[in-house]
């Protein structure tokens, strides 16, 4: 029930759902059950309750600062513990196990795979900080061409294509053909606590700020070439090929982002990529490398 509760707070964030009760968007009260489910079912102990709880107080503050050099400094604050919920830094959640140290296939590296409570707490609050900034909506949104629904479908299969060709050139997976028993989890966890955290952090929050900070026309795709290095660099544990797979990735992120100024395509793109690996492709790498 916990992690269903938290799946529906972050399917809610989004501008789509707009469902208020008593004045209070439908996602709060959704979080807040997810939390105190959370409690009750061992998922989250007292230490992590209170984490939490500076955690919502340290979002409102954000959001409510009125002066610049304030905001500036809780933002950064809100940015930096954001980024420990998602790395697990901070004790006291006890994620749910739903495959651990297993061989998908007979050529690939032991998988596991959690469903992360903080990782996915994180995300839904760099959403909710992503569309309560109006300057983070509006920015750059002069610089995006004219939108159709074409465009970003092409950037997808561009993105999808360029990055596991190259994964499959660079001898970092082979093609096999697959369907998991957890392949339902495996999706739903991917689009909801993984992406959905990764994009709000590195296209919401970081590409909206060097955006806002590269002003001119030409220059402005450094924006996503920035966000993409930087997401590259996240992944050094699985060595050079892979941090090269994603930057590929990475650009094609950043710049369905940059044209369409929509997190919801970026999202997309990343759990495309991610599913299309996952049943056609050595998931997560073959055991040589």
């Amino acid at each position: 029930m916990t992690f269903y509760l938290l799946a529906l707070s972050i399917i809610c964030v989004f501008p789509y759902c707009k469902i208020s009760i008593m004045r209070q968007p439908l996602w709060h009260y959704l979080m807040a059950l997810s939390v105190v489910s959370g409690y009750f079912q061992g998922y989250v102990n007292l230490y992590a309750l209170l984490s939490t709880g500076l955690y919502v107080v340290l979002y409102y503050c954000v959001l409510n600062a009125k002066w610049a050099i304030i905001r500036a400094i809780l933002s950064t604050v809100f940015i930096i513990s954001s980024l420990a919920l998602a790395l697990h830094w901070v004790p006291g959640f006890n994620n749910l196990p739903i495959v651990i140290d297993e061989r998908i296939t007979s050529d690939a590296i032991a998988f596991t795979l959690y469903a992360n409570f903080d990782k996915a707490m994180a995300g839904l609050f760099l959403c909710a900080y992503f569309y309560s900034n109006k300057k983070a909506l509006k920015a750059d949104s002069n610089k995006a061409g004219p939108l159709n629904v074409k465009q970003p479908i092409f950037i997808i299969i561009a993105t999808v294509l360029a990055s596991l060709t190259a994964a499959l050139t660079l001898g970092l997976v082979s093609f096999n053909p697959k369907v998991p028993n957890f392949w339902l989890a495996f999706i739903a966890i991917n689009l909801l606590f993984t992406c959905v955290a990764e994009e709000a952090l590195f296209r919401g929050l970081l590409q909206t700020k060097l955006s806002q900070i590269i002003t001119s026309t030409r220059p402005a795709l450094l924006a996503p070439i920035m966000t993409a290095a930087v997401f590259a660099l996240a992944h050094f544990a699985g060595g050079f090929n892979y941090v090269l797979v994603s930057f590929i990735a990475g650009l094609g992120y950043g710049y369905i982002f940059y044209k369409t100024q929509r997190l919801e395509w970026a999202i997309m793109c990343h759990w495309l990529v991610n599913v299309c690996h996952f049943f056609w492709f050595t998931y997560p790498m073959l055991s040589k490398i």
